[in-house]
């Protein structure tokens, strides 16, 4: 299937603001394969390279690209316009990692139809020019299933300070309607749920640390019960061995029912484990 090209009036704008993205603090040392590239040649990447990422497919032909990124005070071209790098070293990746920690929020309740392209007009629209600091934020990701790519309707946002995220995290906001007054939110719908990302994580270790199941609960049940039970000392060797066999059966089942309530518990655990996630995400400004 043939990529469609971009035609849009802002496509200078768009090509800009997406690789730049791709050079900023917030996504560089956190994307594997560009870094790689980035550390590998003093920071050059390929404009082909580039090129291929999927949001990039659809800005063609390449001298409109090249045009745009010339506009760039971020980026610098090289001599022969065929590489690409950030213009300001990179910050350190701690900082860089306690800042992106501080200034972003977790949000739950975008219907899962959502596209990464409606939620970042959602931001830049709805949210972006009610914020006190800066007017943009630093990235959006939408949270996938790695497996099949259904979007969860969770996004984590980093907002570009600390003022910003608190800004936002003390509105009520709904989608598609944006801010919504107080007073209004009762009978809303899609009224979006949201913490700042250092809680949501907090409250994730937590459970998975302390959290007990029902098949938890059944298997101490039973080992109580067993250590409770009185042994009768004149057991023949059959009634011991029958005893042993059932409890084999018994902790057989156990492991059964436990087996099939983690797998009934997957999908929710996929939605909050980062190693189970797929991210969209992009730079977005009024």
């Amino acid at each position: 299937m043939t990529d469609s090209i971009y035609t849009g009036e802002d496509f200078e704008d768009k090509v800009k603001k997406q690789v730049e993205f791709y050079f900023s603090d917030s996504n560089l040392q956190q994307d594997k394969f560009l870094w790689r590239i980035y550390e590998a040649n003093d920071g050059w990447v390929e404009l082909k390279t580039l090129l291929t990422f999927g949001r990039m497919r659809q800005y063609r032909p390449e001298e409109k690209v090249i045009a745009a990124l010339k506009a760039s005070d971020k980026l610098v071209l090289s001599a022969n316009e065929d590489m690409v790098r950030r213009k300001d070293p990179i910050k350190d990746f701690n900082e860089v990692k306690n800042i992106k920690k501080r200034n972003s929020v977790h949000i739950e309740g975008f219907p899962s139809e959502t596209t990464q392209e409606e939620v970042e007009e959602w931001f830049s629209e709805k949210i972006v020019p009610s914020l006190p600091k800066e007017q943009g934020v630093c990235s959006i990701r939408r949270i996938k299933n790695r497996a099949t790519k259904e979007f969860f309707g969770v996004v984590d946002v980093e907002f570009k300070t600390l003022e910003d995220a608190e800004h936002f995290l003390g509105v009520s906001v709904s989608y598609p309607e944006g801010i919504v007054a107080e007073n209004e939110v009762e009978g809303k719908q899609h009224i979006l749920k949201k913490m700042s990302l250092l809680t949501f994580r907090e409250m994730r270790e937590s459970s998975k640390r302390f959290g007990v199941n029902e098949v938890t609960k059944r298997r101490n049940s039973f080992k109580d019960n067993n250590r409770k039970k009185p042994r009768k000392d004149d057991r023949d060797e059959k009634t011991e061995e029958a005893i042993e066999e059932t409890e084999e059966k018994a902790d057989k089942t156990e492991k059964t029912e436990e087996a099939t309530a983690e797998a009934e518990k997957a999908p929710e655990a996929e939605a909050a484990s980062e190693t189970d996630k797929v991210e969209e995400s992009a730079a977005v400004e009024a």
